[in-house]
């Protein structure tokens, strides 16, 4: 056996432990807390005489995340907390790759000047490899300085491997160590050690992996509300999402929203650099824009702006709208295509919103921040159309619908 089949074997091993199964998380508001209408709920032991045996909840990894960003001090804080064993802090922002090549030096991506390829990007301390199981473990515990960890989807949309080097527009050159399952990387494209991550533009702490102790229980809301005191009173959300393992197919600070190398997958990279004139937005190159986005008239929407591929699936959920008669469903549209990718964004530093995959619909009654008055049967009708609801976020965008899956009818 060669070693790239033993490390092959060994990743599809290290597989086993994925979280698949997307299921409930808690989320509480600061002000719901201070105002006195939630509670700090103690954490208590497990009960004695429980059936079989008890998995050592040091194994099982935890993850909390607010919008926009952490505060400062949020993860030391919360080894305060009795029920919280060991935590890490992982910082994630866009890092902006003007160059690669594979390990036989053969020139990979080649951006044309200003262009750049945006890559979501996860910075980690130390103790995060505790949070990774063998034998993956090696890997991310070995990393150097100057160097990372592609993961599989990343690697191969690039083509890239193991002795690789992307280039960063801080003149950073980074040489890929291996790659990891996506589920281990929390579905982002590259791992880098924080003190890497900070030369290549990577600087905020999005979220927090940790462990609960010995003997202790918990659920998502009850953490929640533990947490929620060491949320400053002038952070701009006031919310804290907290997800137990098996909540999440990937843990991630905004796990909601595709992750980008999913969108890059479903709808197609595109190269672009921030503009300069307006914070938050970018210049994304007109080829992809040429080729991907599209200005279409579909019925009950009217003339909106989106990926192709999304205004199709947003046409055939009108369409069922106008059968059954339920056109009144929606009173106003919103942007669908908006070229933009802010590091203060409650939904995250990169989004479906630049790849046209987002539309905000009657936001007139659904206010971002307040609670939502989106009808079900609205809700439904997109969700068979391939789009998740945003009204269940951490922030509540409750106009917003995103796509998420793959449609139950395409066109």
């Amino acid at each position: 056996m060669d070693d790239l089949t033993r490390r092959a074997l060994l990743r599809a091993l290290g597989a086993f432990v994925a979280v698949l199964a997307i299921g409930s998380a808690g989320v509480l508001s600061v002000g719901v807390l201070r105002s006195g209408g939630a509670g700090v709920s103690t954490v208590s032991p497990t009960p004695s005489g429980s059936a079989g045996p008890t998995p050592d909840p040091r194994s099982e990894t935890w993850l909390t995340w607010i919008p926009g960003g952490l505060p400062e001090q949020f993860g030391p804080q919360l080894t305060t907390v009795p029920a919280v064993g060991d935590v890490t802090v992982a910082t994630a922002d866009i890092a902006w790759m003007t160059g690669s090549v594979d390990a036989a030096g053969v020139p990979v991506d080649q951006p044309l000047e200003p262009y750049m390829i945006p890559i979501d990007t996860t910075g980690f301390e130390p103790a995060f490899a505790s949070f990774i199981p063998q034998p993956e473990r090696r890997l991310v515990s070995d990393l150097q300085p100057a160097e990372g960890i592609l993961s599989e989807t990343a690697a191969n949309l690039r083509g890239l491997g193991e002795g690789a080097t992307l280039t960063f527009d801080t003149g950073q050159i980074l040489t890929i160590a291996g790659t990891l399952p996506d589920h281990l990387m929390g579905g982002y494209e590259l791992l880098v050690t924080r003190t890497t991550g900070e030369t290549i533009g990577v600087t905020h702490e999005r979220y927090v992996l940790f462990h609960l102790k010995p003997n202790a229980s918990a659920n998502p809301e009850r953490m929640a509300s533990l947490f929620l005191p060491y949320i400053p009173a002038d952070h701009p959300f006031d919310v804290a999402q907290v997800r137990a393992p098996g909540d999440t197919r990937y843990l991630r600070a905004n796990d909601r929203e595709l992750p980008p190398a999913d969108l890059k997958v479903r709808f197609g990279e595109f190269t672009a650099y921030p503009d300069p004139a307006t914070p938050g937005a970018l210049v994304i190159d007109p080829v992809w824009i040429d080729d991907r986005i599209a200005t279409a008239t579909v019925p009950v929407l009217g003339e909106i702006t989106c990926h192709e591929k999304v205004i199709r699936y947003l046409t055939n959920v009108m369409q069922q709208l106008e059968a059954d008669q339920k056109t009144d469903l929606i009173t106003d549209v919103g942007a669908c295509y908006e070229p933009i990718a802010s590091p203060d964004d409650p939904s995250g530093p990169f989004t479906g919103r630049a790849f046209g995959t987002v539309i905000d619909l009657n936001e007139a009654l659904n206010e971002a921040g307040e609670t939502p008055e989106q009808e079900f049967a609205l809700r439904r009708f997109m969700y068979r159309g391939g789009f998740g609801w945003g009204g269940r976020d951490a922030y509540p965008q409750g106009s917003r619908f995103r796509y998420d899956h793959r449609p139950e009818r395409v066109s």
